[in-house]
């Protein structure tokens, strides 16, 4: 299974939202989610998109999953490229492996591009803010 994800803030901090969504093999959109976060960096939002998509991956049950996504940063840190400097994206970091601890997860850095859909869905969360 495929699942992309992309966070949106609208300021650094600012208004936020989270997207993500699951593709099946036939390229199917089968799972979306377009959520608002409040007040969060671009950063926190990347791995809120993130945390969504693994969450819903696991209750489906799916123990193998290509999680997509355009932050260089959340790729890189969860592979433990790059080292994670700001405590509270620890913490969502942590929150992630834990989640991945008993999945086959390969994380895949993607061009925005490539990575519409997911894009689309983080600034509807945005938009349809409660």
């Amino acid at each position: 299974m495929i699942g992309y994800f992309d966070g949106a803030s609208r300021g650094n901090p600012g208004e936020a939202g989270a997207g993500a969504c699951l593709v099946d093999d036939s390229g199917d959109v089968v799972w979306r989610c377009a959520e608002y976060l409040g007040r969060k960096t671009n950063n926190e939002a990347e791995y809120s998109a993130l945390l969504r998509l693994l969450v819903h991956a696991r209750e489906l049950g799916i123990r193998e999953l290509e999680a997509r996504g355009d932050s260089k940063l959340v790729i890189s840190q969860l592979k433990r490229e790059w080292k994670i400097n700001k405590p509270w994206l620890r913490d969502l970091a942590a929150q992630a492996w834990e989640i991945m601890s008993d999945m086959n997860v390969d994380l895949v850095w993607v061009p925005r591009e490539s990575n519409k859909i997911a894009d689309a869905l983080s600034n509807k969360g945005i938009d349809e803010k409660p």
